[in-house]
Order: C-alpha cells, then structure tokens, then sequence
C-alpha cells in the first residue's frame, strides 16, 4: 500500500501545474555500482574459491559481507530520496546470493528509502553460478531475465511508469520533476547490448518526460563511451544512438559502472560517470545531486566500524593481486623490477581510485613510466592510458543545472 501510495503521489505531481510543468528539478540520490556479493552459504573460503579471486580482478572478497553492510548503513544514515544499483550486483548470478542481497535491500526500504536496480553481466545467465567447498565447486541455479524481474519486482519495476519490452529496462518516477531510467543492458542473447525495439522505447520515454518538463537520471551497467584500452564487451552496442536519444532530449549525463575504475568521459555535451566498484578499492560510492544551481556528483569511501585500517587492506588486498613483477616486460633492466613493480603497482591504486593528481609524484623524473611503455605490449598500452589522465580527479562532477 505504501508504495501504491508513492507511486500514485508521484504521477499526480507530474501533471502540469495551472497549465504549466513544474520546470525545477531537485533530487538526493546515491548510486553504487559493481557490489559483487556472494551469499555465505554459496563458500567456506576453500582453495578453490581463493584459486578464483587469485586469478580475478582484485574483489575484496574476503570482506564482502563487512563491505556490503557497511555501505547499506551508510545508506541508511545518509537518508537519499533513493539507492541506484548498476548492475553486477552478485558475484556470479546464483539465485541464492541475489536472495541474500535482497534480504539487505529489504532493510534499506524499511528505513524509507526506495532502492533501484538493473542487471549487470555477472548478474542473469551466468555460467560460473557455483558453490564453493574446499577445492571444488558445484553448479547453482543462475538468475534469468525473467527470475531476476520477479527476484527484484519490489526493487523499482513494481512502481515502474513503464516497461521496456526488451529487457527489465524501466522508469521510475523519483519525485515530481524527475523520472529515473534504469537500463538493462544484459540479456539472454546480448551482454553489452540494447535491442532495436528497446531503443524506440527510451526515445519516447526521454521525448515524453521533455514535452512533460520532467527531468530524467538515466543508469546502466555497462559503457556509453570508452574509458580504457578495455572496448569489447564494455561499451553498449548501439552506444552512439543511445547518446543521441540522450543529447536529443536534453540529457546531461549517463551513470554506469562495469569497469572498477573511477572515471569520467564528456563528448559533445553528454557526460558519463563510472562509479568504481563497491567491491574493489577503494570501495566507494556516489553522492548525486541536483539544486536549482547545480548538478553534483561526488564519491564517498565505505567505513567499516571498528576497522580503521580496512581502507589500507583494502589497498593491499589489490596490490597483492596485481603483480607488476608478472607483467616485467622480456627486455626489462632486472635491477630496475622491483621499482618498475612497485610504480605500477602504485599507478594501478591511483587508477582505479579515479584519483590522479599525484601520479607524476611516483615517477618524477619519468625514467620507469619510459621502461613500461618502451615495449609497445598490452601494459604499454595499460600504462600509457593512465597517464593520459594524469592530474585528473574523476571523484567529483559540477554541472550547471541550466544545461539541461
């Protein structure tokens, strides 16, 4: 009944006010992205399971449940109008972890704050949905599109204005001058993909809230643009005429995740911010916002009560994962590895902290940045692309509210 009540609040403060659409367009959100949970039933922590995390990509794994609550609590305490979840919410898609997570999103809407979702690649159809148990795993149900719409109904498709027909795409009225669009970008036959069908949808929905005068967030998990030497598999299929339903209409930027990097790429008046992964250092979400002036985004880092070093383990658990000792090229001085190691190593922290001011700081006469792109290799091309962003902060983004 509460939600038939908000939802039926929301629609009726869309109408046009004595002729005219309310034109201001405030709203507190918190976005977060690329969480990875793994329910505890689903490992014991076993050899086979660190043999998945060791060849992984740096999930804090070992701390999930400690990440996860915190970061709910600090939902909790913020108290946004509402939490967006971009995809890659499980670890590998088994129903039970999506179960789990749901039974903690359940806690965030009693404390009054509605919660928003969408799928990510790791999230339906997942191949990899195991249990783990000493040095072997068994194969678990892995989440659909269609279980994972009846898993997460409560979760924003409920109170959804409108359904795509491709997908669990929708739109949720957030409050009376602004719609939120959740894009599902992740389906039996595409993972990084919008159906043609999909894509009429979103330009009628973005042309209907413009005529309407409402405002609308759009979120997804994978990439509108590239970030990184990374482009297969992480920018949407389709993605050019994706932003140009966006700039079409009047949309100033997209949120995605997918990458676990912090980062932020503007073309042609269109912004799209990756948030990092929640589940990688330095474990951070975002704080967007909007007033009459100004559109804010700006990341928070998870604090775990009563473990002030979590953030410098956190900052280890990535290094140890990430040997540049491995990725020593053949020609490479062997007096120089270990600081060569240690700078990428370093460079690698700063990168997926989407904090680069320093990073000139860690080479300054720029004699190991010079051995690591000598090469001409893949971590040539890795390193090179760091420092095409050097002196950046991709944590923070102004906007004017005006540009819309």
């Amino acid at each position: 009944m509460k939600r038939l009540l908000r939802l039926l609040l929301c629609t009726l403060c869309l109408l046009p006010l004595f002729g005219e659409a309310k034109a201001q367009a405030d709203y507190d959100v918190i976005v977060a992205s690329d969480l990875h949970y793994i329910a505890p039933s689903l490992t014991d922590g076993g050899a086979y399971y660190q043999r998945v995390l060791e060849n992984g990509d740096s999930k804090y794994m070992p701390c999930i449940e400690e990440i996860t609550d915190s970061f709910f609590q600090a939902v909790m305490e913020a108290k946004p109008e509402a939490l967006l979840l971009t995809g890659d919410l499980t670890f590998n898609g088994a129903v039970i972890s999506h179960e789990a997570l749901i039974q903690k999103l359940c806690a965030v809407e009693a404390a009054g704050i509605p919660v928003l979702v969408t799928t990510g690649n790791h999230d339906v159809y997942n191949l990899n949905a195991a249990r783990y148990r000493g040095d072997a795993f068994t194969r678990v149900p892995s989440a659909t599109t269609a279980s994972f719409a009846s898993l997460y109904a409560d979760f924003g498709l409920n109170e959804a204005l409108s359904l795509a027909p491709d997908s669990c795409s929708y739109v949720y009225p957030l409050n009376a001058s602004t719609r939120v669009l959740m894009l599902d970008l992740n389906t039996e036959h595409d993972f990084c993909g919008i159906s043609e069908s999909d894509l009429r949808w979103v330009g009628e929905q973005l042309r209907e809230a413009r005529e309407a005068g409402v405002h609308v967030l759009t979120a997804g998990h994978q990439n509108l643009f590239p970030h990184s030497i990374f482009r297969g598999g992480y920018v949407i299929a389709n993605a050019d005429r994706l932003a140009a339903l966006f700039r079409e209409n009047d949309v100033p930027f997209y949120l995605s995740g997918h990458l676990h990097i912090q980062h932020i790429v503007t073309a042609d008046a269109l912004t799209e911010i990756a948030t990092s992964a929640l589940c990688s250092y330095p474990c951070q979400f975002a704080h967007v916002c909007e007033t009459e002036d100004a559109i804010r985004y700006e990341t928070r880092r998870v604090e775990i009560p009563g473990h002030p070093q979590f953030a410098a383990e956190a900052a280890a658990y990535m290094t140890a994962h990430f040997s540049g000792t491995a990725l020593m090229p053949p020609t490479a001085d062997p007096v120089r590895w270990p600081d060569m190691a240690a700078y990428l190593q370093a460079l690698n922290l700063a990168y997926f902290s989407g904090d680069l001011r320093n990073v000139d700081a860690l080479d300054p006469d720029g004699s190991l940045a010079a051995l690591w792109l000598e090469p001409g290799d893949l971590t040539s091309l890795y390193v090179g692309s760091i420092l095409a962003s050097a002196g950046q902060n991709y944590n923070i983004w102004d906007c004017k509210a005006g540009n819309y």
